[in-house]
């Protein structure tokens, strides 16, 4: 935790209102041939838990029969693990239940399908941190990015089931991408996509207004912000008009979720230090957490201009770990999206090329002399 306070206060006190990109160029053969090495690196680990042909777990049965319901009624209705009649499932937003329908109704096996889609999905995750790091610095930050999601387990383990938190993951680091270039109506689209996949995404565009707002004025924000609230209140009405007592205890286990109501749930009572040991093994892990603080150390020694955009990945970490321990429902794939947040705000805060040429003993990286003139801030 003081790590990541450390490497934000550091980044608001330099980042970058305006002046030259901070980008190098890189040969597009080197760009390609690098990219390979987290994606290759990626999918060897996931070959492990692929070949081990892991069985359906609770979560993934419960999907995949609300997609089956979906098909047979057109109701998002779940009957496994329900005792009586089978009951509308709006335990989170819809977006996913309604895409494993279509691929239960295009036929095949539904379950092998969806778990490669999830595996898509986390490579063209690392493929995108990989091109916000080369655009945004260039190619030393572009690995080191990437490499930190595509070596994280956490991120690995959920990148072959039937779940929304990888392909969450990806609309938020591809929000990213698109506000880099400031594409914000595109950007609300990916962040609205995000949030319909799962509500916990919700923080990411509170985090990407605010962003939009101080940088480029209300209209851009509102441009940037509309997408979410349409979505999800669309889905809301829908939701009342099928279901209303039912999304009403929906909103009340949220509720209860959040302020921590009398349960069994052991997930409630989970304590400070526990949680504290369980966040770090589970999901950040060793190594992410020791290049974090070497890179707060860096650039506190350092001082030098970092790109803006930094300041939304560090933020949307920020509050998703201390919201994560207001809320008193303990659930660490909650948390996975500050993965690829924190590998990119490495990737970001420090010019990993310089770094690297420093080490080498010289000044900076061959064929290097000079930002680019291209990339963009």
């Amino acid at each position: 935790m003081q790590t990541i306070s450390t490497t934000a206060s550091a980044a608001v006190a330099l980042a970058r209102s305006d002046g030259p990109p901070l980008a190098r160029p890189t040969d597009p053969r080197r760009a390609v041939i690098a990219a390979l090495i987290p994606c290759v690196t990626f999918l060897a680990f996931a070959a492990v838990r692929i070949a081990s042909q892991p069985r359906l777990n609770f979560d993934e049965r419960i999907f995949l029969d609300v997609g089956r319901h979906i098909v047979d009624s057109g109701l998002p209705l779940r009957a496994y693990a329900q005792p009586g009649a089978p009951r509308l499932f709006f335990d989170h937003t819809p977006l996913y239940v309604y895409f494993v329908a279509l691929v239960t109704a295009l036929g095949g096996p539904t379950a092998l399908i969806i778990r490669s889609t999830t595996l898509v999905f986390g490579l063209l995750t690392i493929l995108l941190v990989f091109r916000i790091g080369l655009e945004a610095r260039g190619l030393g930050s572009a690995l080191v990015g990437s490499m930190l999601v595509a070596t994280n387990p956490f991120f690995v383990l959920f990148s072959w089931f039937v779940r929304m938190e990888v392909p969450l993951c990806f609309f938020l680091v591809l929000a990213l991408f698109l506000m880099m270039r400031d594409r914000v109506f595109l950007a609300g689209l990916a962040i609205a996509a995000a949030v319909m996949l799962k509500e916990i995404a919700l923080a990411f565009w509170l985090v990407a207004v605010v962003y939009v707002l101080v940088r480029r004025g209300a209209r851009a924000a509102a441009i940037l912000a509309l997408p979410t609230p349409l979505a999800f209140g669309a889905w809301l009405l829908y939701a009342n008009e099928i279901g209303h007592q039912r999304l009403l205890a929906t909103m009340g286990r949220w509720f209860g979720s959040a302020v921590g109501v009398k349960t069994r749930d052991p997930r409630i009572h989970i304590g400070l230090r526990t949680w504290v040991n369980e966040f770090i093994r589970q999901v950040v892990g060793q190594v992410m957490i020791f290049v974090a603080g070497a890179t707060a150390a860096l650039v506190a020694i350092g001082r030098k201009p970092v790109p803006s955009i930094v300041l939304v990945p560090m933020a949307y970490v920020v509050l998703a770990v201390a919201s994560s321990f207001v809320i008193q429902l303990k659930e660490p794939r909650y948390l996975i999206a500050i993965v690829p947040m924190i590998a990119l705000s490495i990737a970001l805060l420090l010019d990993w090329d310089e770094a690297w040429a420093k080490m080498r003993g010289r000044d900076t990286p061959a064929g290097e002399d000079r930002p680019s003139a291209t990339a963009p801030r």
